[in-house]
């Protein structure tokens, strides 16, 4: 099994995101079957390497929730792929994607890498016209998600058939607690 940990992006932020894949001008925008900022990709991994990284997760605790501010929209390169993203500045994310890599460092797993969190892939659209693309860019640019609070984590399973790539929830890690203040007065 291959695994990623990431944020989900709140309900809120996530029904906004999902309304644009719903509206994507053809076949070829190929939405993301996840919506998350991924953090740390830890690779293939067998069941006991799992049990010793899930138990050293459960203990990761920051002193705030990730604060997530949706800043637009952008296209980027993965794995010879283009992908259009919403992305995101977000606070104390680094620090968090460290303390994952450390989790997992002493549960025994070396072999996991940072992934650089800046957006969040909404749709495949490498065989999409570039004009068509831009003039999506350029129509969408002034939409914006609201800023919001995330206080967890999520570990995914990926893989691939013949098909389709799939994805899994393997667990979800709470490392903050909700700010009493709203995020507009924070």
């Amino acid at each position: 099994m291959y695994l990623i940990a990431g944020l989900p992006p709140p309900v809120d932020m996530r029904i906004f995101l999902h309304g644009f894949q719903d509206f994507f001008p053809s076949r070829e925008w190929r939405p993301a079957p996840q919506i998350f900022l991924p953090l740390v990709a830890f690779g293939r991994m067998h069941p006991p390497e799992w049990e010793e990284l899930d138990h050293g997760l459960y203990s990761l605790h920051l002193p705030a929730p990730v604060t997530l501010r949706h800043t637009g929209f952008d296209v980027c390169v993965k794995r010879n792929r283009i992908m259009l993203e919403a992305t995101v500045e977000a606070s104390v994310i680094d620090h968090l994607s460290v303390k994952i890599r450390s989790a997992a460092r002493r549960a025994g797993i070396s072999s996991n890498h940072s992934l650089l969190p800046s957006g969040i892939a909404l749709a495949d659209i490498t065989d999409v016209d570039p004009n068509v693309c831009n003039l999506w860019l350029a129509t969408h640019r002034h939409f914006f998600a609201q800023v919001e609070e995330v206080c967890e984590f999520t570990v995914f399973k990926t893989g691939k058939n013949r098909e389709n790539t799939f994805w899994e929830v393997m667990a979800e890690y709470r490392f903050a607690e909700t700010s009493a203040l709203p995020v507009n007065l924070l």
